[in-house]
């Protein structure tokens, strides 16, 4: 299996990064793309399209430069995920799969505060009706309630880890030992987690801010993995040499 991450674009929230105003109700609990995020998104689109999925895998070839062309698209439910999955599936001509494990940590909430006191807004992404108005080319793996994928709340930092190695179990099940060439959109958050449990680092310790490292991974940013049997080859993390400077975010 050649496995590849890759972040969703620009968020509406990852615009407001750096504002005073970021945590003080700008914030949202499940933001779109940005125009930039959808460019980004499109310039991975054409990286991917570079390779095809019947050309054979060259273990020198490692930089992507012809053979990759990827066999099955995986995606979170939030939303910027969803959309930068989209893009990549038409481009590609390849399904897009839905799951819910996928998600950034934290999953989706709004946080209030109301007379000095905070609390967290009840929200549950979006819904089954919702997805087959807007996104029709996306396959849901599992069914999601009607009321939306997310049952509400934040999610605690204890369960982040079991959740990527449970992702990471879902992708040995149905990819392992293969020659398939696996893409895997989610967010840089979560993507910290998977990279923890693919390497199995610190996973007693739910708090990635108590670690002496920090995992970054850009927007439409790609990480691949070669994997055979259990033996993970680390290929290469974080390139967006497909996206000009003025994109890199």
């Amino acid at each position: 299996m050649e496995l590849y991450f890759i972040r969703h674009g620009q968020s509406e929230n990852n615009a407001l990064y750096g504002e005073q105003d970021y945590d003080l109700g700008s914030r949202r609990s499940d933001p779109r793309l940005t125009d930039i995020g959808f460019q980004q998104a499109a310039l991975a689109a054409d990286f991917f399209a570079r390779g095809a999925a019947k050309a054979p895998i060259s273990r020198k070839g490692f930089q992507n430069r012809a053979e990759h062309g990827l066999t099955h698209l995986y995606c979170s439910l939030m939303e910027r995920a969803v959309q930068t999955g989209t893009v990549i599936s038409q481009r590609l001509g390849i399904p897009l799969f839905g799951v819910p494990d996928l998600h950034e940590v934290g999953g989706i909430y709004y946080e209030e505060v109301v007379d000095g006191v905070s609390s967290i807004r009840i929200e549950h992404g979006l819904t089954p009706e919702y997805l087959r108005q807007h996104y029709p080319n996306l396959t849901l793996l599992e069914p999601i309630p009607a009321e939306g994928w997310w049952p509400g709340g934040r999610e605690e930092r204890a369960a982040r880890i079991p959740r990527a190695l449970r992702m990471l179990d879902l992708l040995f099940s149905r990819h392992g030992n293969t020659e398939d060439r696996v893409g895997v959109i989610t967010h840089g958050g979560f993507f910290a987690c998977f990279f923890r449990a693919i390497f199995n680092l610190d996973l007693d310790e739910p708090n990635q801010h108590r670690l002496g490292y920090q995992i970054e991974l850009n927007n439409c940013g790609v990480t691949r993995f070669s994997i055979q049997e259990t033996r993970y080859l680390f290929v290469y993390h974080n390139r967006t040499d497909f996206l000009p400077d003025d994109l890199v975010t």
